[in-house]
């Protein structure tokens, strides 16, 4: 029986995310035409891991995919509106990593009283494009060959000053929702 966790990111895990993320770079699924220095992928993760979230998906500990939180590039000061990034390894694609990842991040978001989620998918990427809305993700917007993607998130606190950082949301409910996130990846 294969070790399956979705879990918090730390600094440690930027070269097997490294691994994960170089394929993507130069393609229209990374904002990035070349994989970032090793040092400069670990300082990103540190900068965002505390204050927008970083997670992690594992197979008999080695990294299947992984997913984070930017800023909303169209209105950065809205500190309840988010862009979700997702990267998982090709091999597996269709095995439940992304729902896992999606699964537990919008947990997260919804507990740290998030409002909105978007997602840029490549107009030409139809797998992305229907991962996305079988997520629940409605078309929200087109630029150039990119359609922007939105999920509406329920959070849980109504009017909250600011949102709840990702490493201070309750042990109890991260606990639970990361243990029914790793149970909806399949194995190879």
């Amino acid at each position: 029986m294969a070790l399956k966790a979705v879990r918090r990111v730390n600094e440690w895990d930027g070269p097997s995310m490294l691994k994960v993320y170089t394929p993507y770079t130069g393609t229209p699924k990374a904002p990035e035409k070349e994989p970032p220095e090793l040092q400069d992928y670990i300082q990103r993760i540190d900068k965002y891991t505390y204050g927008l979230g970083w997670l992690l998906a594992e197979v008999d500990c080695q990294t299947v995919g992984f997913c984070h939180l930017m800023e909303d590039r169209d209105d950065p000061k809205n500190l309840f509106s988010v862009e979700f990034q997702i990267y998982v390894r090709p091999d597996y694609l269709r095995r439940g990593v992304g729902t896992a990842l999606w699964s537990l991040m919008r947990d997260m978001m919804e507990a740290g009283s998030r409002r909105r989620a978007l997602a840029r998918v490549d107009r030409d990427d139809p797998g992305a494009l229907a991962f996305f809305r079988s997520m629940g993700f409605k078309d929200y917007n087109t630029e150039d060959n990119i359609v922007i993607l939105k999920y509406d998130l329920t959070p849980a606190e109504e009017n909250p000053e600011r949102p709840t950082k990702p490493y201070l949301i309750d042990r109890y409910g991260y606990e639970s929702s990361r243990e029914r996130a790793a149970g909806l990846i399949r194995p190879l």
